[in-house]
């Protein structure tokens, strides 16, 4: 199978990528440890990709960043 680079992308240009190419791909959000998904509700947030992992089921595990 080959997959993409999605890396240093945009979680939106990601997906469209990964969707494109036929991949079937997970979402993992990486936040600091104080903070959580509700901390950044209503602010402008840009998602970006930092890590892509081929698991075992060949579904791709890509890891997120939020940056305000």
């Amino acid at each position: 199978m080959q997959v993409p680079s999605v890396l240093a992308l945009s979680l939106d240009e990601a997906k469209q990528r990964l969707e494109a190419a036929g991949i079937a791909y997970a979402v993992e959000t990486l936040l600091p440890p104080r903070d959580n998904e509700a901390d950044f509700s209503g602010k402008k947030v840009r998602k970006y990709v930092v890590r892509q992992q081929l698991q075992p089921d060949d579904i791709l595990k890509i890891t997120v960043v939020y940056r305000i």
